[in-house]
């Protein structure tokens, strides 16, 4: 019996929108205290690439480490960042990462992403 036209288009699509959501179902979770957030602008946004003269930078805690984290974006539009704490920038809520390559990924409560560069990493004895 020979494939449908249906089957020859549409199984490979089916196929890899199913990949893509087993990937990312498969990431390791991880869970973090967010210590800090500070939102604001430069010239030059400290991850490679950024140029936009936004920031979103985050400081979390992980137990044996502490990371500083910013946020990347391609936009110049300041609600594209995630906010994490309260009026005073500080907090000690908990959020849920995983890694994607050297990326930290948090998503919002609408479900988006946003991607973070590590800035800087300090090991805690």
């Amino acid at each position: 019996m020979k494939p449908s036209l249906v089957q020859v288009f549409f199984g490979p699509v089916v196929l890899a929108t199913c990949a893509a959501v087993i990937a990312e179902e498969s990431q390791q979770w991880e869970t973090a205290t967010v210590i800090s957030q500070t939102i604001g602008s430069s010239p030059m946004g400290e991850c490679g690439g950024q140029h936009d003269g936004k920031w979103n930078t985050v400081a979390v805690d992980i137990g044996r480490y502490r990371y500083s984290l910013q946020e990347i974006t391609s936009g110049s539009d300041w609600e594209h960042f995630i906010v994490l704490t309260g009026h005073e920038q500080i907090t000690h809520g908990q959020v849920k990462f995983y890694r994607d390559g050297y990326s930290f990924v948090i998503l919002d409560g609408q479900g988006e992403k946003h991607k973070f560069c590590l800035l800087q990493s300090m090991k805690f004895q």
